[in-house]
């Protein structure tokens, strides 16, 4: 095998179309842990499998100038320099958009929001948060996602590409020759390991395969550094207190950058969705889990995260990573909820009180408790600071009676390449939102873009030495 892609969304899908493209007739398979185009129809709500989550769940495509990794003022490692940025950009932003185009998205670009939007983002700039977002942008409608999906598909198996779904890569060794992949079963199935080997590989395995990259890069002899983790709990409460936000945004993302080098910010809004535990970086954390429109429920959930940067999460924030490891000692095996009255007041949620709770949980296994002391002080004022703002836009979102599942956390590393995706280990290359190189689909694709060239070119120079 020429190469090995991990991870079919955006990234791993214009690696593979790039590097078929210039170098016809290569051997190329991509392994995904989730499902294939036509299963994940059938199975409902997946973040992982072919497209991804943003290609497949998403399709928003931001057509404005960004770079690669993006820049933030926090969870950035200092020294980082751009991969690509300003025209260069630009011009590979523009291929990946007219390729989508091609293939069926005719969605016009939107060069502003419209004005409902509009005036939202003036409203929340007026309580002194930022509205995140980002034009101009394209937005897909489902279909339009699906066509580009299947043209996409049937272009690379005309390439020659193959798939392998519902299966994880279990182990990755460094050969003489190149990598020795060890494939399992994913979700704990029943089944035989495979093997194979690889000249090259291009791991793009997105947001919440970060932990797993982590740990493959680093096994593999490249350089890895962690950055400081976003820490936090997700909130739920009814939808209708929500709704002036998700009524015009489903995933309204406001934040509040603070004094000491960080910022407090809402994450995955899923209007009508309900929470879940996953684990995720060995713990076992609170997701929000999202539902179509005419299916959703009577609340909505949303996380709050405080993101320190590297210098405070040295100062005020200092041990907030270990967070999420306090809550799961406490409360093993499941998540803990309290309501946000009872913290306001000093004391633990009880059974009792559930039970009177006008807010019904939707993970009813969670145990009711006290998370007061497993956070950072300054958490809990921060976010008191953010939800009396965001009380201003949607009444209601302090009430006593929404509940407070714990822990959330999205953890971030810096993972260094060269201007072709390349790690510090030949013929390894990362992309995507994974290794932080990208916030959105066309980012992704553009990082897939520079990889499946990067693997193009190692294959080329690997047969002229």
């Amino acid at each position: 095998m020429d190469v090995v892609i991990v991870g079919a969304g955006s990234a791993g899908l214009l690696a593979a179309l790039t590097l078929l493209s210039e170098r016809p007739g290569a051997s190329v398979r991509m392994v995904d842990a989730g499902l294939p185009l036509d299963d994940r129809g059938r199975a409902g709500p997946s973040l992982g499998g072919s497209g991804g989550a943003g290609l497949y769940l998403g399709g928003r495509l931001y057509v404005g100038p960004a770079a690669i990794p993006p820049a933030s003022p926090v969870s950035t490692m200092p020294g980082a320099r751009a991969i690509v940025s300003g025209d260069a950009y630009s011009e590979l932003a523009r291929q990946v958009d007219a390729l989508f185009t091609r293939l069926g998205a005719v969605a016009p670009v939107r060069d502003l929001p419209d004005e409902r939007l509009r005036e939202l983002i003036e409203r929340a700039r007026d309580e002194g948060l930022e509205y995140v977002t980002s034009y101009p942008a394209r937005f897909l409608t489902a279909d339009e996602r699906r066509r580009v999906l299947d043209g996409l598909f049937a272009e690379l198996r005309r390439a020659g590409a193959r798939f392998t779904y519902g299966t994880h890569v279990a182990d990755i060794r460094r050969t003489d020759d190149g990598f020795a992949l060890t494939l399992r079963p994913a979700g704990g199935a029943e089944g035989a390991r495979a093997h194979i080997e690889a000249r090259a590989l291009i791991l793009a395995p997105g947001r919440y395969g970060a932990e797993w990259l982590a740990g493959t890069v680093t096994s593999l002899g490249a350089g890895v550094a962690a950055l400081p983790s976003a820490f936090g709990v997700r909130l739920e409460l009814p939808a209708a207190v929500y709704a002036p936000l998700t009524a015009i945004n489903p995933d309204p993302r406001l934040q509040l950058p603070l004094a000491s080098d960080a910022v407090v910010k809402t994450y995955a809004t899923c209007p009508g969705g309900y929470v879940t535990p996953v684990t995720r970086y060995g713990r076992r954390v609170a997701s929000g889990v999202p539902v179509p429109a005419d299916a959703r429920g009577p609340s909505t959930t949303v996380a709050v995260l405080a993101q320190p940067g590297v210098a405070g999460a040295a100062g005020a924030w200092a041990d907030g990573e270990h967070a999420a490891k306090r809550v799961n000692d406490r409360y093993p095996g499941t998540l803990a909820v309290q309501r946000m009255g009872d913290i306001r007041a000093g004391r633990a949620t009880t059974a009792r009180a559930m039970d009177a709770n006008t807010v019904r949980p939707t993970y009813r296994d969670a145990a009711p408790g006290d998370l007061r002391d497993l956070y950072p002080d300054a958490f809990w004022a921060t976010c008191e600071h953010l939800l009396s703002r965001i009380e201003r836009l949607a009444p209601g979102v302090r009430s006593d009676d929404v509940l407070a599942y714990a822990p959330a956390e999205e953890r971030f590393w810096h993972f260094p390449t060269d201007e072709r995706m390349q790690t510090t280990v030949p013929g390894l290359f990362v992309a995507g939102d994974g290794p932080g190189h990208s916030q959105g689909i066309i980012q992704a694709g553009v990082a897939g873009t520079l990889a499946g060239r990067g693997a193009a070119a190692y294959l080329a120079e690997r047969a002229n030495s």
